[in-house]
């Protein structure tokens, strides 16, 4: 399903919504099209048009009630974080069958938190259990971090474009990135 990006008056994106209801502001003079998609071409028996990719309002000023800049912490955002590989070693996994891995377990207080899960494969997760990486005898290759956004964004848009961005039109508008150092 094609979707277009909606920018308020000031060019700020607020909100993701259908090709249908892009073409209505339009139709209803509320907003321009700032892109197309190329192969989306939407036919009427009165007309034919592409559908709109990025769409920005004339006068409406909404701004997001929430801005965020770290990444939502979801179980697919700590796969894109720690690159879809084991923390213990090194083994690609995919998004599918890898395991969180409490560093501190939540037997001992641990929390499902940035700062304390990683990407584990199976068998290391296994392995270590119950226990610290210490006293399983393992060693983490890289240590969790919360990763965050180069500038606040807005928190509804984040986690629907952080992985793919529907069409490289939006790239001009979507300013944030990630910022995978820790």
């Amino acid at each position: 399903m094609l979707e277009s990006l909606v920018l308020n008056a000031a060019g700020i994106p607020v909100s993701i919504v259908s090709w249908q209801r892009a073409i209505s502001l339009y139709f209803a003079e509320k907003a321009i099209i700032l892109s197309e998609y190329e192969n989306g071409l939407i036919h009427s028996p009165s007309m034919e048009m592409k559908a709109p990719a990025v769409v920005q309002c004339i006068q409406t000023h909404y701004m997001p009630r929430k801005f965020v800049r770290v990444l939502p912490f979801s179980r697919k955002n700590v796969f894109l974080r720690d690159k879809g590989e084991c923390c213990y070693c090194n083994k690609q996994v995919t998004l599918a069958n890898f395991t969180f891995d409490h560093v501190v377990p939540k037997c001992m207080g641990g929390r499902s938190e940035w700062a304390n899960v990683v990407v584990s494969c199976m068998r290391c997760n296994s392995k270590k259990g119950g226990k610290t990486p210490e006293r399983a005898g393992m060693k983490l290759i890289r240590k969790p971090f919360a990763p965050r956004l180069d500038k606040a964004a807005p928190a509804n848009l984040v986690s629907r474009t952080v992985s793919k961005i529907p069409h490289e039109s939006w790239e001009d508008y979507i300013y944030w990135n990630i910022i995978l150092d820790g």
